[in-house]
């Protein structure tokens, strides 16, 4: 397993004494110091993720204008292949463009990440995050997306946590699959868009071969160098917190960007296209509406410390089903409950 080498885990043990300092939020009761929170460099965003796709246009206008009531610059956006390509050739672009121009006309930047397969693409009876059976198939959809969206988005992230078998379709040597997506979208969407931005995946905390470090490292070693501009991590650090434990999400960064140094990436970034915790039962690994917004504000103060971070993106805006507490996905909302009214993070990140 990939280790942080000494100088590294020095500097991660003096950020994490120095976040407490860096930090503006001060949980007391329900009470916020007044200082505006430490913005991560490039600024800070939102994910919404899938529900995107169903969504109504009315709620997401409203969740666009929660966003809109932040500071933030950035709004991930889900283009879903399955959803918009159900037949080859024929697109359905809807409620990508709701989404991007509602951002954009709130101020907001997009980040567009390119993810799941439609049924004709992959191989019969594999679940819908399976990669396609062609790679070069995906190459021709984020070309498509890029000719479409070339004059509102230049940031694209392709696929998402292909380092949890689940998300890349339970696939065998996912890093060596995972790459061949990101060789197809690559010169795909630089044709297009040359002076783009294509980032690979957002890792998630795992252990193992599936660490975001080694897998990585897997990924150079299959040849991923030169098909990304930046990288993506997922630093989660829920429910601990950021000092909490030293093998958790944000401890993965430093030893992230080790790697990246190691195989002459040193000067790319590394984007944080989720970070958040759920406010569900603390059985359900759930923290407070506080602890919430300080989970996400200490980790926007400790991204501030490195010159490599890139923006920070949290996930997500509203909650799914607040009611349901003892489900983990259905309360990672940091602005709204499900019946639009505002959380605590809400008041801590409002302008």
């Amino acid at each position: 397993m990939l280790s942080l080498d000494v100088s590294g885990r020095r500097a991660l043990a003096l950020l994490v004494a120095a976040v407490f300092l860096l930090t503006s939020i001060e949980v007391a009761g329900s009470r916020v110091a007044n200082a505006a929170p430490a913005a991560p460099p490039g600024g800070y965003g939102f994910s919404v993720g899938a529900s995107q796709i169903w969504m109504s246009p009315g709620d997401a206008d409203r969740e666009l204008d929660a966003a809109a009531q932040t500071n933030a610059r950035w709004m991930r956006v889900h283009v879903d292949w399955a959803a918009i390509e159900r037949v080859k050739g024929e697109f359905d672009w809807g409620y990508v463009d709701h989404w991007i121009d509602g951002a954009r006309s709130r101020g907001m930047q997009v980040l567009a990440m390119i993810v799941n397969t439609p049924d004709w693409a992959r191989a019969p009876g594999a679940p819908l995050y399976a990669p396609p059976v062609d790679p070069a198939e995906y190459g021709t959809f984020a070309a498509a997306v890029a000719t479409r969206y070339r004059d509102r988005v230049s940031a694209w992230e392709i696929w998402n946590e292909p380092n949890l078998p689940g998300f890349l379709g339970y696939a065998d040597n996912r890093p060596a699959v995972y790459v061949g997506l990101l060789k197809a979208a690559y010169p795909a969407i630089k044709a297009v868009q040359p002076n783009s931005t294509v980032i690979s995946a957002g890792l998630s905390r795992a252990v193992g071969a599936d660490g975001p470090p080694n897998f990585l490292n897997d990924m150079y070693a299959n040849g991923a160098k030169g098909y990304f501009d930046a990288a993506a991590m997922h630093p989660y650090v829920f429910p601990t917190g950021l000092a909490g434990d030293p093998e958790n999400a944000w401890s993965d960064l430093p030893r992230a960007h080790d790697v990246m140094t190691r195989n002459g990436d040193g000067n790319k970034k590394i984007w944080m296209t989720e970070l958040g915790a759920p406010t569900s039962d603390p059985g359900a690994e759930g923290v407070s509406q506080q602890e919430q917004a300080k989970q996400i504000l200490d980790v926007f103060a400790g991204l501030s410390a490195f010159s490599w971070a890139g923006p920070a993106f949290v996930y997500s805006i509203r909650d799914v089903d607040t009611a349901n507490r003892g489900n983990r996905e259905d309360n990672f909302g940091a602005l709204l409950t499900t019946d639009f009214q505002p959380k605590y993070t809400a008041s801590v990140l409002a302008r």
